[in-house]
């Protein structure tokens, strides 16, 4: 076989990637099996092996690439946004599209089955704690962003606690469109989840709105 450029070979490993996260996507993780990775990327099983050693190193690289695609997305969001507001809609419209994406439910069975796995292997807990970091950080240029254009009061809103607290919201909204199916309200959460951000879902007295403690 000739020898592949570095770009070529970059190419290939990335389409490797894809294939094998379209037959997780549409079969799971356990059940998909190499014969139908190397189909779907029309590959021979010594070609694929020879990029990745196992299915666990391909699972991994595709939590990776999947995490590094929407890092890269929000963060141009953000710094083409002209202030903090302008990138906040931006985000607003980048969660509503996602969890209108018709693969979305596939997306997170196939994560709640890695988080399963990652529980009793260490180093796919560390790749997928790792990306979802990714993630993290780009909440946190989000809201710090937020902090220096006025819209977050800087006395009471720290950076990695909201971005923390709007990751777990994204992820609750999503497991409970997967397990609560029609009885969710999905668009109602997500208008109720931007209701709160704007402080519009309490009632106008001032005691409730002072912090805890």
């Amino acid at each position: 076989m000739p020898k592949l450029k570095p770009e070529e070979v970059e190419a290939r490993r990335l389409e490797i990637i894809e294939a094998a996260r379209a037959c997780f996507l549409r079969s799971g993780f356990h059940e998909t099996t190499t014969d139908e990775i190397c189909h779907e990327a029309s590959i021979t099983p010594g070609g694929l092996y020879h990029y990745f050693d196992s299915k666990e190193e391909l699972i991994a690289a595709v939590i990776e690439h999947s995490a590094k695609i929407a890092t890269e997305r929000m963060r141009s969001l953000i710094e083409g946004a002209d202030d903090a507001e302008s990138a906040f809609r931006q985000v607003a419209d980048f969660f509503s599209d996602t969890m209108r994406d018709a693969d979305i439910d596939n997306v997170t069975r196939l994560e709640i089955e890695i988080w399963a796995e990652a529980l009793k292997n260490d180093k796919l807990a560390t790749t997928g704690r790792s990306a979802w970091k990714l993630r993290q950080n780009w909440l946190e240029t989000l809201v710090q962003r937020g902090i220096d254009d006025g819209v977050y009061d800087a006395k009471v809103v720290e950076a990695r606690a909201m971005a923390s607290l709007l990751l777990a919201i994204y992820i609750g909204l999503r497991v409970g469109r997967l397990l609560g199916g029609e009885a969710f309200d999905t668009p109602g959460a997500m208008g109720s989840l931007f209701m709160m951000h704007a402080g519009r879902l309490t009632a106008d007295r001032p005691e409730l709105r002072q912090p805890a403690g």
